[in-house]
């Protein structure tokens, strides 16, 4: 968070390109990812929309932001989900 909105992201991704010697000297500010870089959605993104998104931009979630805070993530893991769900209760 920088001036009460959100300024990035970091991931497993980001994580990962740091050797864990360095983890105690590392910084959030210097490992994540900025906002600029992160492909997001808002709260009244269709969710179909979301996963095409996921599924062309190769990501496994989506921040959803608004007003440059965060509302919560949107993922193929939540996706997956439901669809086993509902498959469970017999598609209704």
């Amino acid at each position: 968070m920088q001036n009460n909105r959100i300024a990035g992201l970091v991931t497993p991704v980001e994580v990962k390109q740091i050797s864990r010697e360095q983890w105690p000297q590392m910084s959030l500010q210097s490992v994540m990812r900025p906002l600029s870089e992160v492909r997001t959605v808002s709260p009244d993104t269709p969710a179909i929309e979301a996963v095409e998104m996921m599924s062309r931009e190769d990501v496994n979630q989506l921040p959803v932001i608004s007003n440059g805070h965060i509302e919560g993530i949107f993922s193929r893991a939540h996706v997956l989900r439901f669809l086993q769900l509902h498959a469970e209760l017999g598609g209704r």
